[in-house]
């Protein structure tokens, strides 16, 4: 054999070396991407039932927590002082959301921020609701009913939006499961 021969033996070599390697990284590739994919599977199926159990509790949250729910709950006729309503209001929403905060792990940043809001919002209009009438010169009926005014006056009302929120992620999620 010459020269000439063993370059073109070289050259079909190095071709045959290479078209194997090409099909050989299209083949990894395809397979990472299966794999992938399944591992993707696998994380939907494990995560998906405790995603939306998480979105469940802060749906309960947010109801039982709605001023609109929660003061009839409480019953304020049968409170002594304004003043201990309002504590007693106050530390139902603390320890609710306490209980709750391990679900922003699952529920999603807008969820939990929008949680995060009603619950401040309505701090918020207690304290300016407290600062404006002096618990101490009110029976807690009449404290409620000025609480409920000031509550009605905000627009969009923080835990609907918070709601749309968990039902709009609670859609995601059954969309990203079929």
């Amino acid at each position: 054999m010459n020269g000439l021969d063993w370059i073109a033996l070289l050259i079909v070599a190095l071709s045959g070396i290479v078209s194997v390697g090409v099909l050989l990284i299209f083949f990894w590739r395809r397979e990472l991407a299966e794999r992938e994919k399944l591992l993707s599977q696998q994380i939907l199926q494990t995560t998906l039932p405790l995603r939306l159990q998480a979105l469940e509790r802060t749906a309960l949250f947010l109801e039982r927590n709605d001023p609109n729910n929660l003061l009839p709950r409480l019953q304020p006729h049968q409170f002594r002082s304004t003043a201990d309503l309002v504590q007693t209001i106050a530390q139902i929403l603390q320890e609710e959301y306490i209980h709750n905060a391990a679900q922003q792990i699952y529920v999603g940043p807008r969820v939990w921020w929008a949680l995060r809001q009603a619950r401040q919002q309505l701090l918020a209009v207690l304290n300016e609701t407290l600062s404006e009438y002096n618990p101490l010169h009110m029976s807690p009926i009449a404290w409620v009913e000025k609480f409920k005014e000031k509550w009605r006056a905000l627009s969009p009302d923080p835990f609907q939006t918070a709601l749309m929120q968990v039902h709009a992620e609670m859609q995601r999620l059954l969309r990203l499961e079929s």
